[in-house]
This record gives structure tokens, C-alpha cells and sequence, in this order.
């Protein structure tokens, strides 16, 4: 994942592991990333991420390794197009 992170300009500081269930698991990753100003979150693959993806991208960068996510990234059919999380 560290390469990943290179490819896209950041830097891998550390990897969190949760295995708790998805509404802990949500809270735990707005946590880390208000808690460490995280910029981006690296996933080894997108479904790693998908049920987190709007939290994810409310508040960081999205990198998977088939796509590229910027904060504020608006996912389809959503809604709120894709922005809201809670």
C-alpha cells in the first residue's frame, strides 16, 4: 500500500485494522482521520472501502487501486449526491 500511496504523492504513515462492526468501524475512521489530519486513505482494494467510501471522502482522499477519489468527491446515486454521511 505504501506504493500506492507513492504513485498519488503521499506517504504511508500507518495502517489501521478493524474488525468491528460497520457503524464502530465509521466512527473509528472519522476518529483517525480528525484526530491525525489525515489527507488520504489507502485501501488495498475498493471493497475495502466502499461501505466507508462517503465518510472517507467527506473528509480525505480515496486511493484504491483502481481509482483515485478526491475529497468532496460526489458518488452517484445518492441523494444528497453523494455527500452526506450521517
Amino acid at each position: 500500500m505504501g506504493a500506492l500511496a507513492e504513485r498519488h504523492g503521499y506517504r504511508l504513515v500507518f495502517t489501521v485494522g478493524l474488525d468491528v462492526r460497520p457503524l464502530v468501524a465509521a466512527m473509528a475512521l472519522a476518529q483517525h482521520l480528525g484526530d491525525h489530519a489525515a489527507t488520504a486513505v489507502v485501501v488495498p482494494t475498493f471493497e475495502h472501502a466502499e461501505p466507508y467510501r462517503r465518510i472517507v471522502t467527506e473528509l480525505a482522499d480515496l486511493i484504491t487501486p483502481v481509482g483515485f477519489y478526491r475529497r468532496g468527491h460526489r458518488w452517484p446515486g445518492c441523494a444528497d449526491g453523494g455527500r452526506r454521511w450521517w
